[in-house]
Order: structure tokens, then sequence, then C-alpha cells
């Protein structure tokens, strides 16, 4: 194929796949919002299972009053006053946040993984992969594809698919070395810590030591 029948015929498969990089997109931005809906009011949440759990172990040692004035009239909440309050703030907390943030963004996510799934299963794009490597057919890597062949880095597709490969390789092998660089710079910063918490470790032993003495 001419240079001009080569990117047209890549031109046509991103048209193809371009709906489906779409598809993907909104399920990654549904998944990312998602995630931010469930982790809302986390904090806030855990304190209050932390209280809920206090006032239950109060209310099972034996403190069964509601709410009371103590010593100092100051308004308290007994063993099941603090479950009611405590545990009547988390229901709420839980259903607001339901309501409003899960749910909404949970059916979203929902709506955008099915829209994905009716790109993926229409038979243009299914017939578009037909003879073509599987691992390419993605919007991403047919426009570099194409790409290569518009700059004339290659002169066939052939040719492209073993320059991508290599690309994508070296990529990977970039991005591992990476991951590598940044654990050791986490190790590195972890045995300063730990240094320096032996040193104080140390020094307060020894002064402790001498105050004994």
């Amino acid at each position: 194929m001419s240079k001009k029948e080569i990117l047209d015929y890549l031109s046509e498969k991103k048209r193809l796949t371009a709906p489906v990089a779409t598809a993907e997109n909104n399920v990654r931005v549904a998944e990312r919002n998602y995630e931010k809906a469930c982790k809302k009011w986390k904090w806030g949440i855990n304190i209050l299972i932390v209280f809920l759990i206090l006032f239950i172990w109060y209310f099972l040692s034996g403190d069964h009053r509601l709410f009371f004035f103590n010593e100092h009239h100051v308004f308290q909440a007994g063993g099941l006053g603090g479950i009611i309050l405590f545990g009547g703030i988390l229901l709420l907390l839980l259903y607001v946040k339901r309501l409003r943030y899960t749910n909404p963004a949970q059916n979203k996510l929902a709506e955008a993984q099915n829209i994905l799934k009716q790109e993926k299963n229409k038979a243009d794009y299914i017939n578009g992969s037909k003879n073509f490597p599987a691992k390419f057919y993605n919007y991403s890597d047919l426009f570099r594809l194409w790409k290569i062949i518009n700059e004339e880095r290659a002169e066939s597709l052939k040719e492209a698919y073993n320059l991508l490969e290599t690309q994508q390789f070296q990529q990977d092998q970039m991005a591992i070395q990476e991951d590598i660089r940044r654990l050791q710079q986490e190790t590195a910063t972890a045995s300063k810590v730990n240094a320096a918490a032996s040193v104080v470790t140390a020094y307060n032993t020894a002064k402790t030591a001498r105050r004994l003495k």
C-alpha cells in the first residue's frame, strides 16, 4: 500500500475506535468520581464509629443512662444516650452520603460502563478489528501508528507495528525504572527516619539511666 492508502486505512480504524475511546474515558472519570463519593466524610464517619463503640462499651459496662448533668452541671450523655446520639448522627450521615453522593455516582458509573459495552458490541467496531493486531486496535495506538507513517518513520504497517512495539517496551522499562527509583527514595527516607528515631531513643534511654543513678 502507498503512504496515502495506509493513512486512509488507519484513519478509518481511528474513526471506528473513537467512540470506544470516549466511552472508556467516561468510565475512568466515573470511577474516579465514585471513589471520591465513597471517601466522602470518611474521617467524620470513622470518628462517629469510634464514639459509638465507646458508648456501646459504656452501656455494656452498666451505664444505661440517657442524658444527665454531672456534678459540675455539665450536660453529658450516658451509655444509652451516646448510642442514640452518635448512632443517629452516623446513620443520618450514611443515609445522606448514599442518597446525594454514592448512589448518583454509582448510577453514572453503571451508565458509563453500559455505554462502553454497547460501543464495543457494535458491528462496525467488531468488524474493524478483523485482520488487525488486537493489541493495537485502540484509538491511542492507531493515532501513534498514523503519526509514524505520516512522519515517514516507517514505510509499511509492519514496520510501524514493530516501531510502536519497541517504543512501548522502552516506555515500560522507563516506568519500571521510575518505580524502582521512587522505591529507593522511600527506603532511604525511611532509613533516615528510623536512624533519627534510634538516636532519640538512645539519648532518652541514657538520660533516664543517669537520673536513676
